[in-house]
């Protein structure tokens, strides 16, 4: 017999199944795939035309080209492999352009179907700055970029870019070792425990030499004096040529008979430079500011700047004599000297052209054979003329 607990009965939860439904997808209509087939024709023809051989880069258009070869920019571009216009990366091609010594901007333009165009602005020459026998030109800021020849033409250079500047990593600074005062001095000192030195021995005296006795004095026998020369009085020289007293340099080159100017050539001052220190300069070596500006304003001097009939001067610089201006054909030289930033600077010069002028013109310019021009500029200062 079952009995039955207090509370409505509970009753299993009812479950309702229903019934599956199928979806049915809409058919693609005509429209939807005749996109799908031009989007794949549209792809199929940018790979086509990527590939075709008919849009390769063959023809190079080069603008503001002077120091620059065309070969360089060539091999900068990858024509010679003739890439297809449409992969050419033009923005890295300009940075690799950027890079050459020459170059100060440039761009890139791609001209279907298979020319490319590049346009160049290279550096302003001021300066030639001839080592041995190579004439490099040099701009505002005295970076050799370029070579011109005997002629001033400017001769296109196949140097390569020149290489990115190298990070300069902070180095720390070590700190210092905090000084320890007063108490923690004290106590430092007391805790350390101090050597003691180590007696030297005493040296054993010598014993003093006993002193000879003076050897007695031979008695001389009375004579006339001697009667003292009198100094007679040497003749005032005479002002003779001393050819041996100028101071010898290395002529400047004569100029090449065979070289022609052309319509692009240059006409700069040059500088011989002769130093040791300056033998190994090339092209991206730098010349320092001050014999830049020296070099700048001796080698910018005409024959009538300094009252001389020359055809033409020449200016050196060498280890011995700093500057030197020369008449060309050599018949007088005129030393100008070493600048420095303090000591002698190079605002002297002009004293020293006005000086030159002077001695030219006082001595006459047959015969000069050296002017050393004073490097103290002082209102009681000498020039030194050698004649000939």
């Amino acid at each position: 017999m079952m009995v039955s607990r207090g509370g409505p009965p509970r009753r299993g939860r009812a479950q309702v199944r229903r019934p599956s439904v199928k979806r049915e997808y809409p058919r693609p209509r005509a429209t939807q795939l005749v996109a799908v087939v031009l989007i794949t024709v549209c792809l199929a023809g940018i790979a086509a035309v990527c590939s075709a051989p008919s849009f390769s880069a063959r023809n190079l258009e080069l603008h503001g080209a002077r120091f620059t070869s065309t070969a360089i920019v060539r091999k900068i571009l990858g024509m010679d492999a003739n890439p297809n216009l449409f992969r050419l990366e033009t923005d890295r091609a300009a940075q690799e352009l950027v890079r050459l010594p020459a170059v100060e901007f440039a761009s890139v333009q791609v001209n279907l179907p298979s020319t490319v165009t590049v346009t160049l602005v290279e550096r302003v020459p001021k300066l030639v700055w001839t080592i041995g026998n190579v004439h490099y030109v040099v701009d505002q800021d005295g970076f050799m970029f370029g070579e011109v020849d005997a002629a001033g033409n400017p001769v296109p250079s196949s140097a390569g870019p020149l290489p990115l500047p190298t990070p300069v990593v902070a180095t720390p600074t070590p700190r210092a070792t905090p000084t320890p005062s007063g108490e923690e001095a004290s106590a430092t000192e007391s805790a350390t425990p101090t050597p003691t030195p180590t007696p030297k021995p005493t040296p054993t005296p010598k014993p003093t030499p006993t002193p000879k006795p003076n050897p007695k004095a031979t008695p001389t026998k009375a004579g006339k004096p001697t009667p003292t020369p009198v100094p007679t009085k040497a003749p005032a020289p005479t002002p003779t040529p001393n050819l041996s007293l100028v101071p010898s340099i290395d002529p400047a080159p004569k100029a090449d008979p065979n070289a022609s100017s052309g319509p692009s050539a240059l006409a700069l001052p040059v500088v011989f430079d002769r130093r040791a220190s300056d033998a190994g300069f090339g092209l991206a070596s730098t010349v320092d500011p001050i014999n830049l500006d020296a070099g700048y304003r001796i080698a910018g001097l005409t024959p009538a700047d300094v009252g001389s009939t020359a055809p033409a001067l020449a200016v050196i610089l060498d280890d011995n004599y700093g500057y030197t201006l020369s008449s060309v054909p050599v018949g007088w030289v005129a030393q100008f000297g070493f600048y420095t930033p303090t000591i002698r600077k190079v605002t002297v010069i002009p004293t020293q052209v006005r000086d030159l002028r002077s001695a030219l013109a006082h001595w006459g310019e047959s015969k000069v054979a050296w002017i050393r021009l004073v490097s103290d500029i002082s209102e009681d200062h000498t020039d030194t003329v050698i004649p000939k």
